[in-house]
């Protein structure tokens, strides 16, 4: 059986203040790269994971990036994953 997580971004500039972003390309902050790793580590300690996949925004990208280096994995980037067209 094929179990897909989702994992939403950790935190950015405009997350923090509510700020609507859209498709807007927004990084993560210091709070939300360290979200990612936690991310990835609580995931890595109760799932064996063979793919990470993320859309091209660089907060989604960055958290991926995070998620993936706890398995030692490259991150894929997949253009159809932003839900704003």
């Amino acid at each position: 059986m094929t179990r897909i997580l989702l994992a939403r971004h950790g935190q950015t500039e405009w997350t923090q203040v509510t700020r609507y972003r859209g498709r807007i390309d927004v990084p993560l902050n210091a709070l939300g790269r360290q979200q990612a790793e936690v991310t990835g580590g609580w995931i890595a300690s109760r799932w064996k994971v063979s793919a990470v996949y993320a859309s091209p925004l660089s907060r989604a990208f960055q958290t991926g990036e995070a998620i993936a280096r706890c398995f030692g994995q490259p991150m894929t980037l997949r253009m159809g994953l932003s839900l704003y067209r």
